[in-house]
């Protein structure tokens, strides 16, 4: 077998691996690369494939660095399957629409500069046509059961506990067993079960996010984001969180919906602001394979877990814009995450200069975006077309995170004995540490592979 890394390698984007294997050509996951210019050029480059060799797709999960290039995929001539999840298939939708929106709204703006400037005009990365040829080929699959792909090739979807649907992906090629975690998921989420820990498999490919830190008690964070919450509002300000639509904003939901018996808390004016994390919140509510079976019963007992009395949804962009001339002491959670998108950098273009706010990262920050730029205090951020006076305060929740922290990613690897390891969706810190640990503790083979790099197994 033959793999090529494509993305999040020696980085946390991009994620697509090439794979040649008993005469088949396929990919694992096609992903974005997001951050800074530089890692968003990557999206532009030439596939190292033709799109229409390609046998068949496996996706791990829904979000964007996984599944954001499908559709350029499609657009260059794929027309096969692709396999994923129940859940996976559902948030991969919104997810991809979404994205189809964004690049139609950036590409315009570009144009815009290109007439002025009598330069030729661009076309968008992919269309919201292109989404919508893309939906055909979902094959979504249940979990752990086992899918034929051809006659001595077979796939299996297991719960990686990282996101609705999310999956790890065990191929069994000619009777040797590969292992692909996409991201694995923290054993104390609040909505999800726990990921399974990884089979029995040959070979391994493992994400390291986090591979050198440790996440906060699940009570320990929310009893953190009451009080910075509390002590900002008394203050007469306003909190902001950059939080991923789909998962992320959930979970806050969820937790501070738990928060009983405090009155003055469920008095604060809470929106969130994404048309998307509305959908994908009824989608929540409509599929739960591998949720907790406590949140799925308050689901069909139609307890609403995922409200609050004092939340607003904003779907419109009017009443979105007029946040930002309330002087409410207030709680507005956005997205996108890391800032790079969406309608967080409005609320950020007027929040940010004022010392009153409080900027709360509840998600990992890549190196070059914009929310990495706030989270190290940059006394002046570009944001849209304007540079802007950091003046908030910042606090970061890293308990937050859908992704394992290092001591659940060697809890997940307890139970398998392959012959290698190949580290990968991690920046270097990361990478080394969990490769001085299974070293340390497994002795396992490891490896860490490069961007574009191709090995034969």
């Amino acid at each position: 077998m033959k793999v090529q890394f494509l993305g999040a390698a020696e980085g946390v984007t991009g994620s697509c691996y090439y794979i040649e294997a008993m005469d088949k050509k396929f990919i694992i996951d096609c992903g974005q690369f997001q951050g800074d210019l530089t890692e968003e050029k990557k999206n532009l480059e030439p596939f190292p494939f033709n799109p229409k060799d390609l046998d068949f797709i496996i996706l791990t999960h829904a979000h964007i660095d996984h599944s954001g290039r499908l559709p350029k995929l499609v657009q260059l001539g794929y027309h096969n399957r692709i396999y994923m999840t129940r859940g996976t298939a559902s948030l991969t939708e919104i997810l991809l629409k979404d994205s189809a929106k964004i690049q139609a709204y950036e590409n315009e703006t570009e144009n815009e500069k290109r007439k002025k400037a009598g330069l030729d005009l661009i076309e968008p990365y992919f269309t919201i046509d292109d989404v919508v040829d893309t939906l055909i080929y979902f094959n979504p699959k249940p979990y752990n059961e086992v899918i034929k792909l051809s006659d001595n090739m077979t796939l299996k979807f297991i719960n990686a506990g990282h996101l609705l649907g999310s999956a790890h992906v065990l191929l069994t090629i000619d009777g040797t067993k590969y292992l692909f975690s996409g991201d694995i998921g923290t054993q104390h989420s609040q909505i999800l079960i726990p990921p399974e820990p990884a089979p029995e498999a040959d070979y391994i490919f493992m994400e390291t996010t986090y591979g050198n830190k440790l996440h906060s008690d699940i009570e320990e964070r929310f009893q953190k984001l009451y009080d910075i919450i509390m002590t900002t509002i008394q203050k007469k300000g306003t909190v902001i969180i950059p939080a991923f639509s789909v998962g992320r904003t959930q979970d806050i939901i969820y937790g501070l919906n738990q928060l009983k018996k405090r009155d003055a808390f469920f008095k604060i004016p809470f929106y969130v602001d994404s048309p998307m994390a509305i959908h994908a919140t009824k989608i929540f509510t409509l599929d739960t394979e591998g949720m907790k079976p406590e949140l799925v019963s308050a689901i069909q007992q139609k307890h609403r877990p995922f409200e609050m009395k004092n939340l607003s949804f904003i779907d419109d962009a009017n009443k979105a814009f007029m946040l930002n001339y309330d002087e409410t002491p207030k709680v507005i959670i956005s997205a996108s995450g890391m800032c790079d998108a969406g309608r967080i950098l409005h609320h950020l273009k007027t929040y940010l200069e004022k010392p009153k706010t409080t900027v709360v990262f509840v998600g990992y920050q890549s190196e070059e975006s914009l929310g990495r730029k706030i989270q190290n205090k940059e006394s002046e951020v570009k944001i849209l077309k304007d540079m802007v006076k950091h003046l908030a305060q910042v606090e970061t929740l890293s308990g937050f995170s859908g992704h394992a922290d290092q001591s659940e990613l060697m809890h997940w690897l307890s139970k398998t004995h392959p012959k290698k390891i190949f580290l990968v969706h991690g920046e270097t810190e990361g990478l080394n540490k969990m490769a001085e640990l299974i070293t340390e503790r497994y002795g396992f083979d490891y490896y860490i592979p490069k961007l574009y790099e191709a090995i034969e197994l």
